[in-house]
């Protein structure tokens, strides 16, 4: 599917709308295990980055292996499609029992949540601290990891760390962690595990790093981590209507708080998405819509279920879609991550749920 040539008034009459390519999701994939050789663990945690959980898992259920979450609903979700979910975060003994009697596996970071993996019957995934310091056992503690293993009735399916800094211009953390995780794997013994992963999207791309698989997120989805240049292709784009189209005469203002002033006389396209649909209120002052081929600045400021586009120079009526956050340049997911001091998952997952996904393939 190519974006540039979408026309997505074909396909909906939404107020706004993400457009999701699940080929492109899909060659993403494809693309990250082919360079790395290694086994996926494809992350859909947070509705897989605003993208739509379920869709997600269905497109690469015949690519991965494992779906990474973080929480036991997100889980459900994951099991509803047929396929097995990885619970990241730490859980609680009632979020394992409702995992109970499912395929599901889940991450161990101490003896305790290890027997209460064992008494509901989950599969298990020994988190290590190698440097991080978020969640896991110390890398240090080869007491503490043997008894894990070794906790009666578990069944240690997989072993694992998180890099900090593998998306960092300076790379020492990331060796030292990738080391460390080497000699725990060692001490543990590799042949116990079937899943032995450190890799996000970041070192999966930039780095070699140990173990028999991958767990990547943000490169799924089309994003190059800082300091990667795969060849990935863009899975979405968030589109809004042109719901009307104001004339503004000199000196006339519009919007909350009269915050914008027009200069001479000003045609201004009121677009269906606001803050409440994920456009970053500060884009007040620096966001852009992409409008059949022109780059229009937003003005005054972001409404909740609209915004304001200042389509002076460009050729729009009402009901075109004009495109909110996607694409190359201004508009891109990486330039509304910079512009408003944010991070491309931030603006992912704050598209809403209330925003309709619409999947192109």
């Amino acid at each position: 599917m190519d974006f540039d040539g979408l026309n997505i008034s074909g396909y909906t009459g939404e107020r706004c709308v993400l457009a999701v390519d699940g080929d492109a999701l899909l060659h993403n994939a494809e693309y990250i295990v082919k360079k790395t050789g290694k086994k996926l663990i494809a992350v859909v945690k947070a509705n897989a980055y605003g993208h739509g959980i379920r869709e997600c898992v269905k497109t690469l259920s015949g690519i991965a292996r494992l779906f990474a979450v973080a929480t036991s609903d997100e889980a459900g979700e994951v099991i509803a499609c047929g396929a097995r979910p990885l619970v990241l975060s730490p859980l609680s003994g009632a979020e394992m029992q409702k995992l109970e009697g499912t395929h599901a596996a889940v991450a161990v970071s101490g003896e305790a949540e290890a027997k209460e993996a064992v008494k509901h019957g989950l599969s298990v995934h020994v988190a290590v601290d190698t440097g991080m310091h978020r969640y896991g056992a110390d890398w240090h503690d080869v007491g503490l990891l043997l008894r894990i293993c070794d906790t009666q009735g578990i069944k240690t399916e997989g072993l694992f760390t998180h890099f900090a800094c593998a998306d960092c211009e300076d790379t020492d953390l990331t060796y030292t962690q990738m080391q460390r995780f080497d000699r725990v794997a060692g001490v543990l013994g590799k042949r116990r595990f079937e899943y032995i992963h450190c890799a996000n999207s970041a070192a999966a791309l930039r780095f070699v790093p140990s173990g028999n698989a991958i767990r990547t997120g943000l490169a799924l989805y089309g994003v190059n981590p800082d300091f990667c240049g795969a060849p990935l292709k863009e899975v979405s784009r968030l589109y809004a209507k042109v719901l009307c189209i104001r004339l503004l005469q000199d000196g006339e203002s519009i919007g909350y708080g009269g915050a914008y002033t027009a200069s001479g006389i000003k045609r201004i396209a009121v677009i269906g998405a606001g803050y409440g649909d994920g456009v970053p209120y500060q884009y007040k002052k620096c966001g852009s819509v992409s409008v059949n081929g022109f780059i229009c600045p937003l003005v005054g400021n972001v409404c909740m279920d609209c915004a304001f586009a200042d389509v002076t120079h460009a050729r729009v009526q009402e009901g075109d879609y004009v495109c909110v956050i996607g694409g190359e340049g201004e508009c891109g997911y990486r330039a509304a991550a910079r512009k408003t001091g944010n991070i491309p998952y931030g603006i992912m997952t704050g598209i809403s749920a209330r925003v309709k996904r619409l999947y192109l393939s």
